[in-house]
């Protein structure tokens, strides 16, 4: 949906699991649709498209089609969630998601794929972003990455003096990478500004408030400082962890939030200070006291199990900075949904619900 001052809202389609061209067709038209019915059905609709590999092999054959069906249903893209190389549901994910990460020339040719794919259908106007994985999995930067990231921008820049389509590569930072913490990003982004100084034009954050707050950090602090220090935030992802304050029994809380398919990062406020886990069964095995944050995305409205989501810890100047901002691809991410325990509205009143919530927030803001 398109907001004031040139912003626009959407949902994720790695919601729904869809490996394939036809399978993401079939989720646009049995779920994306229907919310658009409910949400906005007389206005144009936008889709945090999600493209594995394998189907952008298949788009760049169906180019034609594929916006001839956006046209007749009302539907637009701006923004590519180009993470999660291949299957994202259904099997064990866990800290395979990051691969390829960027040391490897697939990563490099799949990007270039969904950047193609981006320059063909994006509106007249408008600008296009693609989110990324944080670099790659871990502390120790691994040889080729930032070479391979650099060849990437060089493409953008030469993409957008060739089609005149202004398309931005947003890192997303996430627990235990490369980039996770603020400090890292800047450091960074200040790294690649100093070997390639036109990376400003097309290189950016996608900020994860999920991500950011499991950290124990702030979405509008991180927005701030990155806009400081001269960082594009292109891209926004609204979303939701799971948190318990000082919970008396860990294990039976957080227990029916384990799966073999995603990974869950754990940290914990304790009195030694804040204590790191790899996955949600690595930190249930101490069950250590304090307030855990866990990297499981919830709907924004969601609580249960004796927890809440982190909803509440997005600052409401976080909106509006956003706002004033203005031309920024804000995108809302349960992809967790299907693996979430318990009682849970339907998928397409949950979506429908979020952003109607996510709309109210911006609708309440007035700016001069």
């Amino acid at each position: 949906m398109k907001l004031g001052n040139g912003n626009h809202v959407m949902y994720g389609l790695n919601i729904h699991s869809a490996e394939h061209l036809d399978e993401i067709l079939a989720a646009i038209k049995n779920y994306a649709l229907r919310v658009k019915a409910k949400v906005c059905p007389d206005k144009d609709f936008g889709l945090g498209l999600r493209l594995s590999q394998k189907a952008a092999h298949e788009l760049l054959m169906r180019l034609e089609e594929f916006r001839t069906f956006l046209y007749d249903n009302k539907l637009y893209v701006v923004t590519i969630n180009g993470f999660p190389f291949g299957p994202f549901h259904g099997t064990r994910i866990k800290e395979n998601v990051y691969l390829p990460d960027w040391s490897s020339e697939m990563r490099v040719e799949y990007t270039i794929n969904l950047a193609k794919i981006l320059a063909d259908i994006l509106p007249e106007g408008e600008i296009g972003t693609i989110s990324t994985v944080p670099f790659h999995y871990g502390k120790k930067e691994k040889a080729s990455a930032a070479s391979n990231l650099l060849k990437f921008v060089i493409f953008l820049k030469e993409l957008e003096e060739k089609t005149g389509r202004h398309i931005i590569l947003c890192l997303e930072p996430e627990p235990d990478c490369y980039l996770d913490l603020l400090g890292s990003a800047i450091e960074f982004f200040e790294k690649i500004f100093k070997t390639e100084d036109s990376a400003r034009r097309y290189l950016g954050v996608c900020l994860d408030c999920c991500h950011v707050v499991v950290e124990f950090e702030s979405p509008l602090f991180w927005l701030e400082k990155l806009m400081q220090f001269g960082i594009l935030v292109a891209k926004i992802q609204i979303s939701s962890a799971i948190r318990a304050v000082a919970p008396g029994d860990p294990q039976r809380i957080f227990m029916p939030f384990t799966d073999t398919e995603y990974l869950h990062q754990v940290r914990i406020l304790s009195k030694e200070g804040i204590l790191r886990f790899k996955d949600l069964p690595d930190a249930l095995s101490q069950a250590f006291q304090g307030e855990w944050r866990v990297h499981f995305h919830v709907p924004l409205l969601w609580s249960g199990y004796g927890i809440s989501s982190t909803t509440d810890l997005i600052e409401d100047n976080f909106f509006r900075q956003i706002m004033i901002m203005g031309k920024r691809h804000i995108e809302i991410e349960t992809y967790s949904y299907m693996v979430l325990p318990g009682v849970k509205l339907p998928i397409i009143d949950s979506i429908a619900s979020e952003l109607d919530w996510l709309k109210g927030k911006f609708d309440t803001i007035k700016i001069k």
